[in-house]
């Protein structure tokens, strides 16, 4: 109150005059942010939120009294938001202020091989893949979900490579896994002879010999590349042999097969 008195020259004193004053706040706390207004971290993980403080004109420190309302779920990948609101002592309210929070998926899913890097097998035999299993750290089994791709011919000898790739649902690629398979040939041709096994013939007769024929498991036909080896001496009698051997392109080299040839009197 604000009073006003006054008295004239003979004595005679004014009513007194008074105006109230009234001193208020209506001056709103300010809250300021600790740390990012956004701010992102991986699925799965711990969120702890730097909070905010508060400052009003006439209480002062506020900061005990605001107001944190959360909707961060750290397990579902989302946007989220967390807001802070104080009051000051008079009923005035902050302009309320608020923090992003995306929760995110970065982590690729992990592909894991079944059964061996490496696998050899044998020409024109049937070739199984094994396959392989996908987990992701958000989506779980992915297995289902993995792309494979084989440029294996069992028909053909060779070094062949099966890739396998898998994508989760928020475009995080795996690291590609890859096997080796070997298409080999390991089976030797078989010499199969042309007549006899055991020949007679007159010392000092014409020797002909009846040949031999050999098949190739993936070359085919090798008779044209036999090696024939001959002992036999028709001028003098004795036991003779004849050897016939191959080898096939990739080194398999076949069961040698011999003929007996008697040159008798």
């Amino acid at each position: 109150t604000v009073t006003y008195n006054v008295t004239d020259a003979n004595g005679n004193a004014a009513v007194e005059v008074t105006r109230t004053v009234n001193v208020v706040d209506t001056t709103v706390p300010v809250i300021t942010l600790t740390g990012e207004a956004t701010v992102t971290i991986e699925v799965g993980s711990t969120y702890t939120d730097a909070g905010a403080t508060a400052i009003d004109n006439y209480d002062g420190d506020l900061t005990a009294s605001i107001v944190t309302v959360s909707t961060v779920d750290t397990a579902v990948v989302g946007v989220y938001t967390v807001t802070y609101n104080v009051t000051d002592a008079n009923g005035n309210a902050a302009v309320e202020v608020t923090r992003t929070v995306n929760v995110v998926d970065t982590t690729v899913p992990v592909i894991t091989l079944t059964g061996e890097a490496t696998v050899t097998i044998e020409v024109g035999s049937t070739y199984t893949d094994a396959g392989a299993t996908a987990i992701d750290n958000y989506d779980g089994d992915l297995t289902a979900s993995i792309v494979t791709v084989s440029t294996v011919d069992t028909a053909v000898v060779g070094v062949y490579t099966v890739t396998y790739n898998v994508t989760d649902a928020n475009g995080n690629a795996a690291v590609e896994v890859t096997r080796t398979v070997n298409v080999v040939d390991t089976t030797v041709p078989v010499i199969t002879l042309t007549g006899e096994a055991t020949v007679t013939i007159e010392v000092g007769s014409t020797y002909t010999d009846s040949g031999a024929t050999a098949i190739d498991n993936y070359d085919g036909d090798l008779t044209s590349s036999i090696v024939t080896v001959s002992t036999v001496d028709t001028a003098t009698v004795g036991t003779y042999t004849v050897t016939y051997n191959v080898t096939d392109a990739n080194g398999n080299a076949a069961v040698e097969v011999t003929r007996t040839v008697n040159v008798v009197d």
